[in-house]
């Protein structure tokens, strides 16, 4: 039996924020351009990579 459970983009941003705390500079160079990497991870990625982020996103929930 499966939950109904909702997966949110706001939830997979948040998880994506948490896991860019501990990645290297190396890993924000987001839409070509190195982006600054005391930003939010999760919300670079969303607003420079939407179609990286979707893509992501869509195998985090099927994953989930």
């Amino acid at each position: 039996m499966r939950m109904n459970i909702k997966i949110t983009r706001k939830q997979y941003e948040e998880f994506l924020n948490e896991i860019g705390k501990l990645l290297p500079e190396e890993e924000f160079i987001i839409g070509g351009k190195q982006r600054r990497p005391w930003r939010p991870y999760g919300k670079l990625i969303r607003k420079y990579d939407p179609i990286g982020f979707e893509v992501g996103f869509n195998d985090w929930a099927r994953n989930k």
